[in-house]
């Protein structure tokens, strides 16, 4: 019995057409088209990969030996409209089998996506960004053609910077009940002479990645700037971070004085700043 990409299965050479579902606690299932339904296949989940789902299966050979095998079914992962995990399998005829995967997600120390089932964990290997619409993006497997987007919101409309934390609410159903889950991403902030400013995130043995930000900049008090956050795109976030002179290792005035000549017009002549 081998699974294919295009939803079929091959039994002793004969195309077996059906669906793609879950059942309970997750497990992968074939059942046939038609009144019967018959189950043709019961494999479990061992493995996401950025375009595939990995199981195994239990197959009855010859002399009813059973032997345990590995399957792949090609498709894409997506969120639903409920922050549910989704895995979509291309049908022969162009539509898809959506299979939910019921249950609840976290975000591990590595900043990996982990979805958690039965006593097993299945890891979403990839990395953070904020992109199309503003929305907090996982990129799977470092592909940008293969994403899951989050609908939400920062957590609170000011980020300390000197905290190391981003904290993003979305709105998940698991288990049939709404809830509130906070993505927490934890790394450093970077601010460069010429106000570029990047969240670096540290993940899975060791690598590095940044969130890159725009943002308009003020001097709030002599010892803080506050900056307005935008997206790469120009686009405000609704969130202000605060910037402390210990982010600036020792050059915090020199950073004030370049501030003060661009936006001269909105600080007041005269002031000192003990950076």
């Amino acid at each position: 019995m081998k699974p294919t990409r295009l939803n079929e299965l091959i039994d002793r050479t004969q195309t077996v057409k059906g669906r793609w579902t879950f059942g309970r606690n997750n497990e992968l299932q074939y059942r046939t088209e038609g009144p019967a339904k018959e189950i043709k296949l019961k494999g479990s989940l061992i493995a996401a990969e950025p375009d595939a789902l990995v199981f195994t299966y239990t197959e009855t050979q010859s002399g009813d030996v059973t032997v345990k095998r590995t399957g792949k079914l090609s498709g894409s992962w997506k969120l639903d409209n409920k922050n549910r995990i989704q895995f979509e399998v291309e049908r022969q005829d162009g539509r898809n089998d959506r299979l939910i995967l019921q249950g609840g997600w976290t975000v591990n120390d590595s900043h990996q996506i982990v979805f958690t089932y039965t006593g097993q964990e299945l890891v979403f290997d990839g990395y953070w960004d904020i992109a199309e619409g503003n929305r907090l993006t996982y990129y799977l497997g470092g592909d940008t053609e293969k994403a899951v987007r989050f609908r939400g919101a920062f957590q609170t409309k000011s980020i300390v910077a000197r905290a190391g934390a981003i904290r993003y609410q979305v709105g998940v159903e698991a288990a049939g009940k709404q809830r509130l889950k906070t993505i927490a991403l934890f790394g450093k902030w970077i601010v460069s002479r010429d106000f570029g400013l990047a969240f670096e995130v540290e993940y899975a043995g060791g690598r590095r990645k940044s969130i890159a930000f725009g943002g308009d900049y003020r001097l709030a008090k002599d010892t803080e700037i506050a900056v307005k956050l935008k997206s790469r795109a120009g686009k405000p976030l609704g969130v202000e971070l605060i910037l402390t002179k210990e982010l600036f290792a020792g050059k915090g005035s020199a950073f004030v004085r370049v501030l003060k000549q661009v936006e001269e017009s909105r600080v007041e002549a005269g002031v000192g700043f003990s950076w």
